[in-house]
């Protein structure tokens, strides 16, 4: 059987000068180690960790496709890895609110203001990199107040102190302007923040991997349950 397999192998095929040969022993036994890898060991994907609950295992069940397939069969949308992690939490998810403003956050901190009963706040802040659209007080506030998460396309400031608190928080970068209270902005309208659409009501998930929006809930329990 492995004489069958050495045969067919066409990385192996390549090597046939180079074994007639006798040189780059390396070489030799690097392929031999990658037909063996090929035809011997099961490559998979590992079946989804649910203590867990991270992104790539939600990627896994609820956006089956690699990147090269295309399909309608994809539960979740992934935005784009422009994020950086400052909470002192990495790891968040729940239903959205959004904020739309440029250069201003008096609707971040109105926002956050009320109970967030296990929400995320998604603030389109345009990208802008000239100020900073929430800070410790802004983060304390709706940490205690029961937000689980803020994602602001844009700047925040504090982030040392922020980083030690109990609620997720990623952002573009840091900038230590506040910012200004020209312009009103807009509440809870649908947003588009790093090639996804997100709308008041979806449910965003968060980890160190990155950002997904999904219409409903994303439960990986009950899925396993039904694959057992």
């Amino acid at each position: 059987m492995i004489a069958s397999i050495l045969r067919k192998d066409c990385k192996l095929r390549c090597l046939r000068p180079t074994l007639a040969a006798g040189l780059d022993n390396n070489l030799i036994l690097e392929n031999l180690f990658g037909v063996f890898q090929r035809h011997f060991v099961d490559s998979s994907t590992p079946p989804p960790d649910n203590s867990r609950a991270g992104i790539a295992d939600l990627c896994d069940i609820f956006h089956p496709e690699s990147v090269d397939e295309t399909s309608s069969s994809k539960q979740l949308e992934i935005m784009d890895p422009i994020f950086r992690d400052y909470g002192g939490k990495t790891r968040f998810s729940g239903m959205v609110s959004t904020v739309k403003c440029f250069e201003n956050n008096p609707l971040v901190r109105e926002a956050l203001e009320e109970p967030g009963e296990g929400r995320v706040l998604v603030v389109d802040g345009g990208g802008s990199l000239r100020c900073a659209l929430l800070g410790d007080q802004i983060a304390q506030m709706a940490a205690d107040h029961g937000w689980k998460g803020v994602i602001v396309n844009g700047c925040i400031r504090d982030s040392e102190d922020i980083s030690t608190m109990n609620i997720g928080v990623k952002a573009l970068n840091t900038y230590p302007l506040k910012s200004a209270k020209r312009d009103p902005g807009l509440r809870d309208v649908p947003v588009i923040i790093a090639g996804v659409q997100v709308r008041p009501g979806n449910y965003l998930y968060a980890d160190k991997d990155g950002v997904v929006v999904s219409k409903k809930p994303l439960c990986l329990k009950e899925v396993i349950k039904q694959t057992k």
